[in-house]
């Protein structure tokens, strides 16, 4: 008998640790997909994230200052609520709801590991202007202020050329290409003949044939060494107007260019012009004047500052 009692009482306390071992026994469950029960930590198998211990939903949690629990409801659902604590249709922890208090008050809880991986940051508010910075991507372009097309008020031949690549840099005064125009060179031939004939550069013959030369665009320097040098040369050197670089080269050695034909187009590179794509929901943050940083994809990597010239 008493051996039965031994084995009677070893039996239920046996049986009472197992039970207590099932009901202490830790689950883990996505809090994207509920459905998901694991009981050893790990990855959920639909969305990759790491599982979350699951709470014990059968006990009561405590009354907060003594107050008495009402009813539970959902954080994201208020006309969902339950009079055992739970889950709602969401997944989410139902939130109790105290007697005496405001049941339109909603209290979201969010533990530690979903608080790290959300990256939340809280801060103190304070009153200033509404700053929003946000990133865009652009191309880079000329800045059209800065282009210059070389070209010619005469037909003429081009016999020599002095920049014959593209991507040259060239200074205000380099020569570019020597041309020969029997329209220049016959100009320049009347414009000494009447300056012999007169005898002053003040009569009328020789101020008209003045004229038709500097509507040619000719430098002071070239009409005063004709009258200098009491000669016409034969071709004449044109330089660079400007500082800049040779993107565009339209001619070659021997070839003839018509008036208005354009030989080479210089652009300043100095500065230039970034378009960048602004979205519509981030138009209305954007203003002419304010500070913008480029950064470039390709070499080293640069942050190179300007700022907003104009709104397309």
């Amino acid at each position: 008998m008493n051996a039965s009692l031994r084995f009677l009482t070893f039996l239920l306390v046996a049986l009472t640790l197992a039970a207590g071992a099932d009901a202490t026994e830790q689950l883990y469950t996505c809090g994207m997909h509920p459905q998901i029960i694991k009981k050893a930590p790990g990855n959920c198998p639909i969305c990759g994230m790491a599982l979350t211990p699951v709470r014990d939903n059968n006990s009561t949690p405590a009354a907060a200052g003594g107050r008495k629990i009402k009813y539970y409801k959902s954080s994201m659902n208020p006309g969902e609520v339950s009079e055992k604590p739970g889950k709602d249709s969401m997944g989410m922890d139902l939130v109790p709801v105290y007697e005496g208090g405001d049941d339109s008050v909603q209290t979201i809880r969010i533990d530690a590991v979903t608080v790290q991986r959300m990256h939340l940051k809280t801060g103190v508010v304070i009153r200033g202007p509404v700053l929003r910075e946000f990133r865009t991507v652009g191309s880079v372009a000329y800045n059209e202020s800065g282009l210059r097309d070389i070209t010619l008020k005469y037909e003429g031949w081009i016999e020599k050329l002095y920049v014959n690549t593209t991507w040259t840099a060239v200074k205000a005064g380099d020569p570019l290409f020597e041309v020969y125009s029997p329209d220049l060179y016959n100009a320049a031939l009347n414009y000494l003949v009447a300056l012999r004939s007169e005898g002053t550069d003040g009569g009328p013959l020789t101020r008209a044939s003045l004229a038709r030369l500097q509507l040619f665009d000719l430098p002071a320097d070239y009409l005063a060494a004709l009258a200098r040098t009491d000669q016409a040369p034969r071709t004449y050197v044109y330089r660079a107007p400007a500082d800049g670089t040779v993107i565009e080269k339209m001619a070659v050695a021997g070839q003839m260019m018509k008036s208005g034909e354009r030989i080479y187009r210089l652009a300043d590179l100095s500065s230039v012009w970034v378009l960048a794509q602004i979205y519509e929901q981030d138009l209305s943050f954007v203003r002419a004047g304010q500070e913008a940083t480029v950064r470039v994809t390709y070499g080293p990597e640069r942050m190179i500052e300007g700022r907003v010239e104009t709104l397309l």
